[in-house]
């Protein structure tokens, strides 16, 4: 063999062994690409369902939020519809002093805490109404009359001389006294918050 086709043989031995080397290259190119591919895939999925748990973990607390906030108005809005029920008794029984049926009303409200009363002289507060209805009931010389304090809307007060006690059966401490009840009686009958 010759010089030349030594050179020939190791240019084709050189050859073979890049194409085998470039084939190999090819292959694990081949196989890292598929294993890139599958991490890639794999990742993916996992981020798609990360995302998708964040996206429900968000959606839960913006709709518990919004459902608290909800309740939260519609608690308001009864409380307020409770508050305008009975701020309307209140204006229905302010009117009661100036109703026929007033001075009545006025003598039972002092017939009632009259067993309380005790001995010695006293002041009976009573509006003018009321006091001309009880000054033939209450006529006992113990007795003295005065007006009923500001902010009170009908009945009677009771007390004595130096102020040691009050009997009070006003019409707004009947609705004080009530108020509870009543704003239970207007819960009941209102929907529930959640309804």
């Amino acid at each position: 063999m010759g010089h030349e086709e030594l050179v020939r043989h190791l240019i084709r031995t050189a050859e073979e062994k890049r194409d085998g080397i470039l084939a190999r290259a090819r292959e694990e190119a081949g196989r890292i690409a598929e294993d890139a591919l599958r991490k890639a895939e794999v990742l993916e999925r996992e981020a798609r369902d990360a995302a998708g748990r964040e996206a429900e973990r968000e959606r839960l607390v913006r709709t518990n939020r919004a459902r608290i906030e909800a309740r939260a108005v519609r608690l308001r809005a009864r409380a307020a519809l409770s508050d305008a029920v009975l701020a309307r008794l209140e204006e229905l029984l302010s009117r009661l002093p100036v109703e026929a049926r007033y001075p009545l009303v006025a003598e039972r409200l002092y017939r009632e805490i009259l067993p309380e009363i005790p001995e010695g002289n006293i002041v009976l507060r009573a509006d003018d109404r009321a006091r001309e209805a009880l000054e033939p009931v209450a006529s006992d010389p113990r007795i003295r009359f005065e007006p009923l304090p500001e902010g009170e809307i009908g009945g009677v007060e009771v007390s004595d001389e130096g102020g040691a006690f009050l009997l009070r059966n006003t019409l707004r401490s009947r609705f004080v006294k009530a108020r509870p009840e009543l704003l239970a009686e207007v819960s009941r009958r209102l929907p529930c918050p959640d309804e």
